[in-house]
């Protein structure tokens, strides 16, 4: 029952977000316009961008018109969408399950940006046991021409990330199990392949590539408890009500984070489950990277060490105090994961939900590091068919969509930079 609990809680909990959002949309105080001085000068290009939303979150069309009471891309700043368009960019920003796996996300994407019917694949939709086909978006597509003449640039935030670089390895290699399982005719465009040239960049910013080593298992998230809880011990200042207290909160997360890794709401199709680390860097042996597309790593990160202890801990100057709450879990990571993956120091560094190790490039991928902030200047040094890094930014995860208790610009503007950097790219 604690498990049906939990899965009903990570599904339900986003219709709670939305249901929040409208009653603060009620106040037009929270809706402010964001202005953006977008320089065009330097343009090559002029794709549509796709933004894709991460775990839990939203976009404009979400039920209800949740991003009405806050955006998603924003958040309390306001409508960074519209302003994005209104400084010259033609945006995307389909809705996908918040919780779902990233396969369905990206069958529900890829409906909704060329109106079709979500089909989800035979063989998939089988293998899981749920429908085959979802919600019809036939005659309202989000993109008005969608092939290799009319490419797109593909941007994804936290677990969108792993939906960009997936959905780009479909749209060019389709899908053999489902080709094989679907002889009737009705086998669904995204799984033909064929479609590698409709991509110009892919955006991963703190993308989950290798997952995070929040969802890395029981036996490893008792092991980070115990870990935490002793270094607690070792601190022989702290009075005993405040070290009772501290060593509690960390039992209460970790058993929250050992069930969330376990049961229904970690069942093989769902999103908890893709962003385990054993899981998502096993899926990413499944997904190409291709020649002819740029990909790019926005990375993160709000963790610093102590200059006591040596623990990582979070940075009161540029972390969220929300999200930034988990920065030292993450950071007492070194563990094995039940498959056997070593999690050691290299998983310490990260921006209170991804690791920076995982955020940079899939495992074993090409990398190019990039010299300098998202510019223009700095497309002159991406490359194709590789993992081009930017260096890496003092922010927490929600840094680049607004920050959520700690509202700021700062990330929204830097996503307009890097839209000037790709717009720059050789077409």
């Amino acid at each position: 029952m604690h498990f049906d609990y939990m899965t009903w809680f990570i599904r339900r909990v986003s219709a709670f977000m939305i249901a929040a959002f409208i009653f603060l949309s009620l106040f037009s105080g929270l809706q402010k316009k964001i202005h953006f001085d977008a320089d065009h000068s330097a343009d090559k290009t002029n794709y549509p961008f796709v933004l894709l939303h991460g775990f839990l979150g939203w976009n404009e069309d979400a039920d209800l018109n949740a991003y009405q009471g806050m955006p998603h891309w924003g958040m309390f700043n306001g409508d960074a969408i519209k302003g994005y368009r209104e400084a010259g960019y033609i945006i995307a920003a389909p809705t996908m399950d918040a919780a779902g796996s990233v396969w369905d996300r990206c069958c529900e994407a890829y409906a909704r940006l060329t109106g079709t019917r979500v089909d989800y694949g035979k063989a998939h939709s089988e293998a899981c046991g749920h429908d085959r086909y979802g919600e019809d978006f036939t005659g309202k597509a989000l993109l008005d021409k969608w092939d290799s003449k009319h490419k797109v640039n593909l941007i994804g935030h936290s677990l969108g990330g792993r939906n960009v670089i997936m959905l780009t390895s479909l749209l060019a290699n389709g899908s053999a199990a489902e080709r094989e399982a679907t002889t009737d005719g009705s086998l669904s465009e995204l799984f033909k392949g064929g479609k590698g040239d409709w991509i110009h960049a892919c955006v991963g910013a703190s993308a989950v590539y290798n997952g995070t080593s929040l969802f890395s298992g029981k036996q490893a998230i008792r092991d980070t408890k115990n870990a935490v809880q002793a270094q607690i011990d070792e601190i022989k200042y702290l009075p005993l009500g405040i070290r009772s207290l501290a060593k509690r909160y960390f039992e209460l997360r970790a058993v929250m984070l050992a069930h969330m890794t376990s049961g229904d709401v970690a069942d093989p199709d769902t999103a908890i489950y893709d962003m385990t680390p054993d899981n998502a860097i096993a899926m990413n042996k499944d997904i190409a990277t291709l020649k002819n597309v740029y990909y790019f790593s926005l990375v993160f990160d709000d963790s610093v060490r102590s200059k006591i202890d040596g623990h990582i801990m979070m940075d009161n100057k540029c972390a969220d105090p929300i999200i930034g709450a988990l920065t030292p879990v993450l950071g007492r990571t070194n563990t094995v994961t039940d498959g056997g993956l070593v999690l050691d120091e290299s998983w310490q560094e990260n921006d209170g939900c991804v690791n920076v190790i995982s955020q940079r490039a899939p495992f074993g991928a090409p990398t190019n590091e990039l010299s300098g902030p998202a510019s223009p200047k700095v497309a002159a040094e991406a490359k194709r068919g590789v993992y081009n890094i930017l260096p890496t930014i003092r922010g927490s995860h929600t840094w680049i969509i607004g920050d959520f208790s700690r509202p700021q610009l700062d990330g929204p503007t830097y996503l307009l930079h890097v839209m000037e950097m790709v717009n720059a790219l050789e077409q």
